[in-house]
């Protein structure tokens, strides 16, 4: 299977909905590289209207998780993970 941003962003709508919803989209990955983005709307802004340190944190751990999730499926092994602490 090959990792597009169609395929991680409709990933997103059933795994992730919480930052489907929140706006949060791939627009590109490449080698090296992932690119998202995430739109400034009502649903992830702070009281002072501009945008919630997590939803941004949110849009930055999927560019790196969809590297990571790119690096493990060309080794093309299974990996499982459990972060205890």
């Amino acid at each position: 299977m090959n990792i597009t941003p169609k395929k991680i962003n409709r990933f997103m709508l059933f795994k992730l909905p919480l930052a489907y919803l929140g706006g949060v989209r791939v627009a590109s990955i490449e080698k090296e590289t992932a690119i998202v983005n995430i739109r400034h709307k009502w649903l992830n802004q702070n009281p002072f209207k501009s945008m919630f340190w997590a939803a941004q944190g949110m849009a930055a751990e999927m560019a790196t998780g969809v590297l990571v999730m790119r690096g493990i499926e060309n080794i093309g092994k299974k990996v499982s993970m459990l972060v205890i602490n």
